[in-house]
């Protein structure tokens, strides 16, 4: 609660809503964004320059944002939803996995080794994208804006990690269920922490191990409490924009036109980018190639590539645990869409009994 008055006071505090007027053909309008985790160059490179610049450059000043980062709003980010659903703000950026304790479709795209590269993550997203974006409008009031991963996220660990078997007995920050599953089925344990309380944890030894993107956990240091980026595929991150649907409404049919105009755009420029942070926070971490949008860690990891053993193995859990135990809590009609969208793209079929 005291951070949802934080919120409301920070935005109320530079001015908020609609105004009257005209300009360039847009009625002038000023909206509220959240927009994710400030260490990330996700939103360096590509929230920030669009939210703060951009849109009001492109509408001679019509429509313009009040924009904040989860740290600047006093957020961790799970209740993100809520706040969109509440109106506080008019968009917001969230990761999609967070909402799937009420619907787990919402995993749907974050399920671990089942797509191992981007390009066919892109495909499975833009299969998948009706059915999320009905599931956002009808249990959340919102409109689906866009969709894009933030890196492919890897496993950083401190202490000798050598493959799938080094996972056992130790904990590991995990921040949805399907990865909870593939690091259980490998034998270790799972906590749930908030991205920006990561460090703190394994330096207190609450974690081992965290998942992240490659690129997310060296902006964000995890470099200095870790020394083994493990390679194993766990998912994408995927995240996306929405829309409160009573504010959206209220925007003229002009403004909502080019709104979404933009965000097709920016999608474009999200996967871009995550595209190009995946070998760059390779290199960042480890040394072992130029590192063009991170940080140079000073402390320079190991990169443990994964063996055909343990993809072997890793593919198993994927098809014995991970996968089983998400169609059950996504129920039929949930997986024959993902069969059809998702499953048909990565050639993997999900079973509901």
């Amino acid at each position: 609660m005291q951070r949802h008055f934080r919120v409301i006071a920070v935005l109320a505090a530079v001015g908020l809503g609609a105004s009257q007027g005209e300009a360039q053909d847009f009625a002038k309008v000023n909206l509220k964004v959240s927009g994710g985790n400030q260490t990330q160059n996700m939103f360096q490179k590509i929230y920030k320059p669009f939210f703060t610049e951009t849109l009001a450059a492109r509408t001679n000043g019509t429509i313009t944002t009040t924009f904040g980062s989860l740290e600047e709003l006093g957020l961790r980010g799970p209740e993100v939803l809520r706040l969109l659903r509440q109106g506080v703000f008019d968009i917001s950026e969230g990761t999609l996995s967070y909402m799937a304790g009420e619907d787990p479709r919402f995993d749907g795209l974050d399920l671990p080794g089942v797509t191992v590269d981007i390009a066919t993550q892109r495909k499975a997203a833009d299969a998948f994208r009706p059915v999320l974006a009905k599931a956002l409008e009808e249990k959340y009031g919102t409109k689906l804006l866009s969709m894009s991963p933030i890196a492919a996220q890897m496993f950083y660990c401190k202490g000798e990690i050598t493959g799938l078997d080094s996972l056992r007995g130790k904990a590991v920050r995990t921040f949805n269920r399907a990865m909870s599953q593939m690091v259980e089925g490998a034998g270790g344990s799972t906590v749930n922490i908030p991205f920006a309380e990561v460090i703190p944890a394994m330096q207190r030894g609450v974690a081992q191990c965290a998942v992240t993107g490659t690129s997310a956990g060296n902006t964000a240091r995890w470099w200095e409490v870790s020394d083994h980026l493990y390679a194993l595929p766990m998912g994408w991150s995927m995240t996306f924009f929405g829309a409160n649907l009573r504010n959206w409404s209220r925007l003229d049919e002009k403004t909502r036109s080019f709104l979404e105009k933009q965000f097709v755009e920016l999608e474009d420029r999200m996967w871009a980018q995550a595209g190009s942070d995946i070998q760059d926070g390779v290199n960042c971490n480890t040394g072992s190639g130029p590192c063009k949008d991170g940080i140079e860690a000073t402390s320079k990891m190991k990169f443990v590539t994964v063996s055909e053993a343990d993809k072997a193995a890793a593919q198993k859990i994927v098809r014995e645990r991970v996968l089983p135990d998400w169609a059950k809590r996504c129920g039929p009609e949930c997986v024959s869409q993902w069969n059809a969208t998702v499953g048909k793209v990565a050639g993997i079929e999900a079973s509901a009994q």
